[in-house]
């Protein structure tokens, strides 16, 4: 079965009020924030992608490396061994692939997998991203805003302006690529909730991330961070999916071209039923 191109979908569902994307995640690591990682079997691993695209998954994201707060790079090796297994199982999958890595390498060698969206936290800085986007027209990138590093990000993170700063970080990347040859067409804004931000600025980031919508589509990626918590009634990230889903409807409400989730079937519903009161389609 042909993999879905990642342009037609985004083209597609702008036209028909279908926005957002829903982007499902597979985490192939053990130390996964949300406690959702290391699926165990080839057996297990398919089935659980195919529950993520039965319940609403248009794109799936595939992990091998932990980006938590705190957390310290693997080896190449290691992020081979965990990520090349699971992209065989799901050689079959209809739905376009977004490799999470930080390793041009890692990307490149996915590619005969049938990769097409780079979701790099670190905002394509790689020289080698690059040289992948420009080699591979078919291949579209996120850039995503980390402030720090990912074992430093949440120390104490500060901006006088966080909005003016992720715009400018944008608008940076944006030209940079653009005079790489890389087109504004081919790339998605992601704001980076929880990369180097405290909970005020999380929220600011939402609260106005319309702004943000003249770079091209915006990415949102909340689902169940530690932001969403209640501070008086703090959870184990698989309680925050209720949280996760009142970002969703804020999102949809909002023009974002994709939202992250662990909860595909969630965001459908949420996105359904608004699409429906607006009178579009929303399926």
């Amino acid at each position: 079965m042909p993999r879905a191109d990642l342009r037609d979908l985004l083209r597609i569902a702008r036209r028909e009020r279908g926005l957002p994307l829903i982007m499902g995640v597979i985490n192939m690591t053990p130390d996964s924030f949300s406690g959702d990682g290391l699926l165990s079997g080839n057996g297990s691993l398919l089935d659980h992608a195919l529950r993520l695209i039965d319940s609403g998954a248009q794109i799936l994201d595939i992990g091998a490396e932990s980006t938590r707060p705190g957390s310290r790079p693997i080896s190449l090796e290691e992020e081979r061994s965990r990520l090349f297994p699971v992209l065989e199982v799901l050689a079959q999958i209809p739905v376009p692939l977004s490799i999470d890595t930080r390793r041009p390498e890692i990307f490149r060698e996915a590619i005969p997998f049938g990769a097409s969206l780079i979701n790099d936290v670190g905002g394509l800085k790689d020289p080698g991203f690059i040289a992948i986007l420009q080699e591979h027209p078919e291949v579209m990138a996120v850039v995503m805003h980390m402030k720090g590093t990912t074992e430093t990000m949440q120390h104490a993170p500060f901006y006088k302006d966080v909005m003016a700063e992720v715009q400018n970080f944008f608008t940076e990347r944006a030209s940079s690529l653009g005079q790489s040859g890389v087109g504004s067409d081919r790339l998605i804004f992601d704001p980076g909730l929880g990369f180097g931000k405290t909970v005020d600025h999380n929220f600011s980031l939402l609260r106005h991330m319309d702004t943000f919508l003249v770079n091209g589509p915006l990415l949102i990626a909340p689902s169940r961070k530690r932001f969403l918590d209640d501070p008086a009634r703090p959870v184990p990230p698989g309680e925050r999916d209720i949280p996760t889903a009142a970002v969703m409807a804020w999102c949809t409400l909002h023009d974002v071209a994709i939202f992250r989730t662990h909860r595909p079937d969630i965001a459908f519903q949420i996105r359904r039923v608004l699409r429906s009161i607006e009178g579009g389609s929303g399926a």
